[in-house]
């Protein structure tokens, strides 16, 4: 018999072999796994109060119907992500026999940074079973088995608006000689690979003009705990967006093993440890244990690498420098006694770290010399780009310019609570009779006062936005403890102090690298302290792109539901001229169906926001065959107050491949140069990304002298170069590019660039 439900949530054809499988089965709940009992109450409440909140990414269950929800909050219980009870019959003479699997069911909107959580009901060769997980597009993990549970933990964040496929063999164990009794099932092989694909989260669109981050532009949504208090005794941001915290040793996660690369060295045994550090989600799920017996990291600006410090021998510990992995790069520093605060990294390369209260500086690859300062307590700050150290010595405080030969500089007396921005701002404050004042100067060379804090107000714990528009600090009442502190925004010229939420206790901002969260702590009931994860971006500011975006959305709605009068009514007389004509299809032929898009690229056309070039991106289902997409650069134009699609040009249909696919595309607008971004689904080799196969060419077909970077966390691969403003380039990513698998991209990606003022 049919189930509505299922027909409706699993429409794709692609998706078929999951409803064949569930039309012959019946739901089994996996049995409750006692090590997450503890974790599972603080789990649901915090996801609940998210749920029950507008944010811009619902987790991904959250529109299942009642009656395929009632056994996926079973298995919350057992592996910290929603699944569907899936029973799979395997047949052996002379009765069939049962294994259970529990899989991520085929949605949208899942969480680009959670794990994948495979739950076996019935005994499995785990070995096997691991060894033939598959993720297309490839995708580098790490497999842990937790019980009964495969836990599949990318070793970097998904990549949004991606359809992936996970297929695994299940093969049982064979059962032990002897005869068959009713309480010793004979397992099986299972005959067919189950593989199940999901949907990630929709991105945004990077917009023409980035909004800004001034203190009045900030949307503030909702907070919710990242963890109880005396679970979470340090934590800060990865520059991919998810947390290194550290907890007390021992503290259950996804996975007991401890890395290869943790093992004790040779000698006397090292002290009992009383934290580890964990690589976290924003969504409070522990993803891996990264080093066992850690505490206070430190992540680095890039490279993914962080810094922890670890108990050695002789009340002594080490500053090791560890990949996000868990593996153990190597040893930078030994000291005395036990750290109280994390390593400052100056750049990949340099890490800046108190002996004993005295500064010093170790280099991963060559040493590095610095004036020998007492700093005790005093403050540390790094500039971005690694060149500028602000330091709080016990008599005075300085700049320290990192280039060869360059002589401390002074800063005004007092100086402290140092923060660099993303563009080389040094701010800092200084504590008076009367309050705070507010310093900022570029470079930390001729820094003035911009603000000072109101009557009876002190300031501290100063957090630059990314786009380094305002700066975040605490503010509390003079003598007041830290349970008094409110978080408050202040623009980078010292005007606009505004509160940033409701008035709670917030203290020690964090604002995540994409501004999409800002950590805190906060005092709880008990008197202890716990942190905290507020969502946040800021406000729309052009609303051009805003309504531009809103008729496509519109015009792509229609076509999807196959609504011929909605979808025309969101053309000009030249774009139904144009699909009339044959450039793009308006709705799917007969026998397939769009089935979602997204937007790949939005730019501005001329220097008034009348004009924009969308590119879309549909993917198109077809009965019995394998899903594709094509893509569709849409010219809108503003006619009587109204964004219309006036002209389209449209690209072959291209089927869903095994290698690497470009994602999005953004042109970001500079003086002198402009930056290109091109994002890709899946992990890539590092050496297939050049100059020589992702390029940008003139109208005249001329390669654009370019320098480019790649960002493997991030998939991204960024040219910068100079283009004129007010021309039309063509970008060109070649099939040189390829996955770490070695399989290269199926075509040649094109795409048009328009700089515009």
């Amino acid at each position: 018999m049919n189930d509505p439900e299922l027909e409706e949530l699993f429409a794709d054809p692609a998706h078929r072999e999951v409803v064949d499988l569930l039309k012959t089965t019946r739901p089994a709940a996996p049995p409750l796994d006692p090590h997450f009992r503890n974790y599972l109450r603080a789990k649901l409440m915090t996801e609940a109060q998210q749920t029950l909140q507008p944010r811009a990414a619902r987790p991904w269950f959250s529109s299942l119907r009642p009656k395929v929800l009632a056994p996926a909050m079973a298995a919350v219980a057992a592996g910290f992500l929603v699944v569907l009870g899936v029973e799979i019959y395997l047949h052996r003479e002379p009765s069939p026999e049962l294994v259970s699997v529990s899989l991520p069911s085929s949605k949208t909107n899942v969480a680009t940074a959670e794990p994948i959580v495979i739950r076996f009901s019935g005994p499995v060769d785990k070995n096997a079973v691991a060894e033939t997980v598959v993720i297309e597009p490839a995708t580098a993990v790490t497999k842990q088995w937790v019980g009964q549970s495969l836990v599949i933990i990318p070793d970097h964040p998904l990549a949004p608006n991606t359809t992936y496929s996970v297929s695994l063999k299940p093969t049982a164990i064979p059962p032990p000689p002897g005869p068959k009794t009713t309480t010793q099932p004979t397992p099986a092989v299972a005959p067919t690979p189950v593989v199940v694909r999901f949907t990630t989260v929709r991105a945004p669109v990077a917009p023409v003009v980035p909004p800004s981050f001034k203190s009045s532009n900030v949307r503030y949504a909702h907070d919710s705990r990242l963890a109880d208090s005396g679970t979470v005794f340090s934590a800060g941001w990865t520059p991919t967006g998810q947390l290194l915290v550290s907890r007390p040793a021992g503290q259950p996660g996804l996975g007991s093993a401890s890395p290869s690369a943790a093992a004790s060295p040779a000698g006397p045994a090292a002290p009992r440890a009383t934290t580890d550090v964990w690589l976290m989600s924003t969504l409070s799920t522990p993803i891996r244990l990264v080093v066992p017996g850690g505490s206070l990291p430190a992540a680095a600006p890039s490279g993914g690498l962080f810094a922890a410090w670890r108990s050695a021998p002789g009340n002594r510990a080490t500053l090791d420098i560890w990949d996000l992995q868990g593996n153990l790069q190597s040893t930078v520093a030994t000291v005395d006694g036990a750290p109280d605060r994390p390593a400052v990294w100056l750049d990949s390369d340099r890490i800046a770290y108190l002996d004993q209260g005295t500064l010093r500086v170790a280099g991963l690859h060559a040493a590095v010399d610095v004036p020998n300062l007492k700093v005790d307590h005093g403050s540390l700050g790094a500039s971005a780009t690694g060149q500028f150290l602000a330091v709080e010595s016990a008599d005075r405080s300085v700049v320290l310019d990192l280039t060869a030969g360059s002589a401390p500089r002074r800063l005004p007396d007092h100086a402290t609570g140092f923060a660099w921005s993303s563009k080389g701002d040094l701010a800092f404050l200084i504590q008076q009779a009367s309050g705070t004042d507010l310093w900022i100067g570029a470079g930390g060379v001729n820094a003035g006062r911009v603000a000072s804090s109101p009557a009876g107000q002190t300031w501290s714990d100063l957090n630059w936005a990314p786009d380094a528009a305002s700066l975040m600090l605490a503010s509390k009442p003079a003598g007041a403890g830290s349970a008094a502190s409110r978080l408050m925004l202040i623009n980078a010229d010292g005007s606009a102090l505004t509160p940033f939420a409701a008035q709670q206790e917030y203290s020690s901002p964090q604002w995540a690298s994409h501004g999409d969260f800002v950590l805190f702590t906060r005092q709880d009931e008990a008197g202890g302290r716990a942190f905290w994860l507020a969502t946040t971006s800021p406000l729309d500011v052009d609303a051009a792109e805003k309504q531009a975006l809103a008729e496509v959305e519109k015009f792509m709605q229609a076509r999807l539901r196959r609504d011929i009068a909605a979808a025309q009514d969101g053309l000009d007389a030249q774009g139904r001229t144009a699909y009339e004509g044959g450039a793009s299809t308006l709705l799917s032929p007969a026998g397939t169906q769009f089935d979602r898009y997204y937007p790949v690229t939005l730019q501005k056309t001329g220097s008034n926001p009348s004009k924009f070039l969308v590119g879309v991106r549909i993917f198109v289902s077809h009965s019995g065959a394998q899903p594709s997409f094509f893509e569709e650069q849409l010219t809108l134009v503003l006619r009587d107050q109204r964004y219309l699609v006036d002209a389209v040009k449209s690209t072959p249909t291209m089927l869903l491949s095994h290698g690497p696919t470009v994602l999005s595309v953004e042109v970001v607008q500079g003086s002198p140069e402009q930056q290109v971004r091109v994002r890709f689904d899946a992990d890539l080799r590092s050496g297939t990304v050049t100059k020589d196969t992702i390029l940008v060419t003139d109208a005249d077909g001329k390669p654009v002298s370019s320098r480019i970077t790649f960002d493997p966390d991030n998939h991204l691969a960024t040219l910068t170069l100079k283009l004129k403003v007010g021309s039309t380039y063509q970008l060109a990513v070649t099939t040189g590019v390829a996955d770490i698998n070695g399989v290269s991209l199926a075509q040649e990606y094109d795409a048009p660039l328009v700089i515009s003022r």
